[in-house]
């Protein structure tokens, strides 16, 4: 069994380019399962202070209560799980709060992923110098292969 972390965004497009890029993969409803990963960034809530002073349970609740209210998954996790439901594909979706790209590599290694397929964005030149984005993250950190796909041109977004 070959296992694929999809971390999905908000873009719809590049949720779609991912999607068809683990099914273009061998043998991709066969042999492959999917994790796919929305993180959310930066939950506002009571801070380690607060939980450090002895009260964790009551900061677990108000967390969970935080997430729930923000935790709607954006419509490009339902896109990408569509798209792999269609062609028989394995999947499960999971959500995470915290910084990105570290979210994304400890998914990874806990759920013992194959790969990564991560979504990139169009960059001007200047831009690509100054990449600093989550998939340059994942990128250089990764100790798995990681497969980036841009969305499909003039789909961005």
């Amino acid at each position: 069994m070959y296992r694929v972390l999809l971390p999905v965004d908000d873009s719809e497009a590049r949720g779609r380019a991912q999607a068809a890029a683990v099914l273009e993969l061998p043998s991709a409803s066969d042999e492959i399962t999917v994790d796919v990963l929305h993180v959310h960034e930066g939950v506002s809530g009571p801070d380690a202070e607060w939980a450090a002073g002895g009260f964790s349970e009551e900061y677990a609740e108000q967390m969970d209560e935080n997430l729930r209210e923000r935790a709607n998954l954006p419509s490009a996790v339902d896109t990408a799980t569509e798209l792999l439901e269609e062609s028989g594909v394995d999947y499960e979706v999971h959500e995470s709060v915290g910084d990105p790209a570290e979210t994304i590599l400890t998914a990874a290694s806990e759920r013992d992923s194959d790969a990564i397929v991560i979504g990139i964005q169009k960059r001007s030149p200047v831009g690509k110098v100054l990449f600093g984005s989550v998939a340059q993250g994942v990128i250089l950190d990764s100790d798995r292969p990681v497969t980036t796909v841009p969305a499909a041109e003039g789909e961005e977004r």
